[in-house]
């Protein structure tokens, strides 16, 4: 029976709704947002033709509280549900309290409410991997060595992974996207790594049950799209490569794989679609494997939900999956039989996170300055922000998806490097440079690559945030310029003299820049109205002021037209970022003329540096710690995050209590460190 569907609530938020939205919108379809009240001035509720706020701001007090939802389907009056990714897409009790409540309105002489997404059943049989594994032993389908028993123990587990052999995985039988998992390479570290293991799980999924299984060090991670009706037809959309991954998050996504052939795609295609049918499985979907070498394969799990990296596939099939989704949830038949499904050319994507490469990516938070995408051909950018936007600590740090297509996957590897040299996010940390080093390291440009890539290249790190100090020379130039031309234009009294005019002869006032690190002294005196000398410590020159906004810059310095984009981020701090396109950004810091004294953070004391709530404190005033202790543990951004000692020493203060909602910048500990506290030890003696 064939549904018109005319209304879609989207029980989730960010990148994902918006992307729902733009179907919707093509297939003259309204749309309804829900949203919490730290997402009530994110793009995505505007973009919706209506919107209803759930309140709260953690994911239980909104997206993940069915029973609001459902409400507001109700009174907004739906015709279905799309749960997107994450959040509720894989709660099988989700789709039955949607199955009920849709029962409910037919009895009641109403149009059925239909969930877009596979049925209960299958969901519920994919929620737990322990279960999972065991239905796809059962049909045949290659799985990893490992151990299941629901309520196992700690010591029950440690006993299993002696008998699998060192490494094992630990992860959340419930969920995904890497939160509860724990890599253990030796008994030693079982019991810290199994606890750790289980309170993510809970935090994330509101799951601890964890199980094991064998880990290869050096596999990759393959999966492969699957699409099925409600008439029993299934098929796969060919395979995603995933395994640039960093602590179990991918961050890059390409189709097809560098490394499989074409044999080895038919089998685990044709493995893919077996499980699926295992399942009875009627929507989109994702059946997920390790690939460990020539023909070798094995089941990791099946992801009930449309994926974050179907942008992929839909590039190199031409297929809209979310179309395909809520025709499939109306009745429609899928046309297309696996032997008429093509394949055309690559497509590649890269996820723009919130997080800082240099503090070990932790995530970062804050408002979206200046949000600026290229418009090219073979680009498409999915994102949950514009200029002016709020990232907050509640949700994903995930901010936008970048996708290229081209005929073959080192033009397209070219040319998402180009598209995210155009690319301009300035208000949080991100790992923009990071994925433009990545897109020209020669290890993945040949596709030599697996699962721990990123954990073994610290050397990518460094080539993406290193910038020549004569490129920061020029940006300096630049910033000064900019600075003292918009200064003569906002002063009421002759604001068209020339910046730095003086009728007697007196040495220039030159601005001072911390700038990508590096202090630079920029002097500078007017020639004519555009035509400025400059100089700094061992360097000296003309540039030529071609226009200065209050967006941009552009002159001309050392033979070379410039052209600069400085955003202000901190008007009190005088702090900006400066970014040139292909070059990149840094930060730059206008150092005070008659400087204040400082006051710094007394040695020994530890503050939070992102935003968060503390699960549990790890000592006590009085204990005696070790430099790389664990202090205490905080979660941000549904990521579990540890405070380690810097040095050795004595506890001297706690300041916040488990459980407490701590800000960036909130002070946490006093450890006096042991050579005070020595000294002073050997003074009080007679």
């Amino acid at each position: 029976m064939k549904h018109d569907i005319k209304k879609i609530l989207i029980a989730n938020r960010g990148e994902i709704a918006r992307r729902i939205i733009r179907t919707c919108r093509r297939m003259g379809i309204a749309t309804v947002a829900v949203y919490s009240d730290a997402d009530r001035l994110m793009p995505f509720v505007a973009e919706a033709d209506e919107a209803y706020v759930l309140g709260g701001n953690t994911p239980a007090e909104s997206y993940l509280n069915i029973e609001k939802i459902l409400n507001i389907a109700l009174s907004a009056g739906v015709d279905a549900i799309h749960p997107g990714y994450g959040f509720l897409s894989e709660n099988a009790a989700f789709a039955r309290a949607v199955a009920q409540l849709s029962q409910q309105r037919v009895e009641a002489g109403g149009a059925p409410l239909l969930f877009i997404g596979p049925h209960a059943d299958a969901i519920e049989q994919m929620g737990s991997k322990s279960n999972a594994k065991a239905l796809m032993e059962a049909q045949g389908v290659p799985t990893v060595p490992g151990f299941r028993k629901r309520g196992a123990s700690c010591e029950e587990m440690k006993q299993a992974a002696g008998t699998i052999g060192y490494p094992v995985l630990l992860k959340a039988a419930a969920g995904g996207g890497g939160k509860g998992m724990r890599i253990v390479h030796a008994p030693a570290a079982f019991e810290e790594a199994f606890e750790a293991a289980r309170r993510e799980a809970l935090n994330a999924f509101g799951d601890d049950e964890l199980l094991l299984e064998k880990y290869f060090e050096t596999a990759r991670h393959i999966e492969f799209q699957i699409l099925g009706d409600r008439h029993g037809h299934v098929v796969h959309l060919f395979e995603r490569e995933c395994s640039i991954q960093r602590r179990y998050q991918k961050i890059i996504e390409e189709s097809p794989s560098p490394v499989l052939s074409e044999e080895e795609r038919q089998a685990m295609g044709a493995a893919a679609v077996k499980a699926a049918k295992a399942l009875n499985y009627d929507n989109a979907g994702t059946v997920e494997f390790i690939y460990v070498g020539k023909g070798e394969f094995y089941f990791l799990e099946v992801n009930t939900r449309l994926q974050v990296e179907h942008p992929v596939t839909e590039a190199i099939t031409g297929l809209d999956l979310v179309e395909w989704q809520i025709r499939i949830a109306a009745g429609e038949p899928f046309p297309y039989a696996q032997e008429t499904i093509q394949r055309h050319g690559y497509a590649i994507e890269a996820r723009l996170y919130a997080e800082d490469p240099a503090e070990d990516f932790r995530p970062s938070t804050g408002t979206i300055h200046r949000w600026q995408v290229p418009s090219l051909p073979y680009l498409r950018v999915d994102s949950g922000i514009e200029s002016g936007c709020e990232v907050s600590p509640y949700y994903d740090s995930m901010l936008a998806k970048i996708i290229v297509h081209a005929g073959e996957r080192h033009e397209a590897l070219r040319r998402l490097h180009y598209a995210l040299g155009q690319m301009l996010c300035v208000g949080v940390r991100h790992n923009l440079d990071f994925l433009r080093a990545l897109c020209t390291d020669a290890g993945f440009v040949a596709g030599n690559y697996h699962t721990r890539f990123l954990d073994q290249r610290n050397d990518l790190l460094e080539a993406g945030r290193r910038l020549p100090l004569p490129l920061l020379r020029t940006w300096a130039v630049g910033l000064s310029l900019w600075r003292a031309t918009l200064a003569c234009r906002q002063r009421a009294l002759l604001p068209a003299l020339l910046p730095n005019w003086r009728n007697v002869p007196q040495p220039t006032l030159p601005y001072g820049w911390k700038i990508g690190g590096q202090i630079i002294t920029v002097e500078y005196k007017p020639l004519s109205d555009s035509l400025f000398f400059c100089k700094g410590e061992g360097w000296e020159g003309t540039a030529r002021l071609l226009s200065a906004g209050l967006e941009e810059v552009v002159f001309e310095w050392e033979g070379q037209r410039v052209a600069l984009i400085p955003v202000e981020t901190s008007p009190e701090n005088q702090r900006y970022v400066v970014w040139q396109a292909m070059h990149g950004s840094a930060e730059a810091f206008l150092l005070p003329r008659f400087p204040d004294l400082e006051t710094e953070l007394p040695e020994g004391s530890y503050q939070a540096e992102m935003p968060g709530q503390v699960t549990r404190l790890l000592v006590k005033p009085g204990d005696h710690v070790k430099k790389g202790q664990p202090l205490l543990v905080f979660v941000s951004m549904k990521m579990e995050n540890q405070i380690h000692a810097k040095s050795d020493g004595i506890v001297q203060e706690v300041y916040v209590q488990e459980g407490a909602s701590i800000e960036a910048g909130t002070r946490l500990i006093h450890i006096e460190p042991a050579g005070e506290t020595q000294t002073a030890e050997k003074e009080e003696q007679p």
